[in-house]
């Protein structure tokens, strides 16, 4: 995988559906680090149709880590949010990054100070698939260091297409 290589980027949920989907351009790729974007407008399936983003999203993945970061574009350029889902580490499998979404999330809208949310969502997973307390606190444990990260997070400027 190597700077400009399309990507497909697929979202499942914990019993293995694959619930969300869509691409994105390699804007860097690392043994530790791979940094995608999509611009505003870029089209997301799912299984009922999908949408296009009003956004231009930039993401962190992190090979080892149980997060990812997006910042998050306006249509203006402006940067809105930072966000963090909490999710398995990636699996890139050739131009294919797969992970699992726990439903748990961390919101910064800029220039808001980060918060944990969705814990709802979290909550309703956690009880439908079964996520035990050992699982729960380490998706809670993830989720606090996300936090960490988005409210020390230096964005870079708007994605370039």
């Amino acid at each position: 995988m190597k700077t400009g290589d399309r990507v497909q980027v697929k979202a499942y949920k914990s019993d293995g559906t694959c619930y969300r989907w869509w691409f994105a351009t390699v804007e860097a790729a690392g043994t530790d680090e791979l940094v995608l974007i999509t611009p505003v407008g870029h089209r997301v399936e799912d299984p009922r149709g999908g949408w296009r983003s009003q956004y231009a999203i930039r993401a962190y993945y992190w090979p080892k880590k149980w997060y990812s970061v997006l910042e998050v574009y306006g249509s203006g350029g402006g940067l809105e949010q930072i966000y963090a889902n909490i999710s398995s580490p990636i699996v890139v499998d050739g131009a294919q990054i797969r992970f699992t979404d726990y439903e748990l999330d961390v919101s910064r809208r800029v220039p808001r100070v980060a918060r944990i949310v969705d814990e709802d969502e979290f909550l309703e997973a956690a009880s439908k698939y079964g996520y035990s307390p050992a699982f729960q606190e380490a998706c809670y444990r993830a989720a606090r260091e996300a936090l960490d990260v988005a409210n020390a997070w230096i964005p870079g400027a708007a994605p370039v297409f």
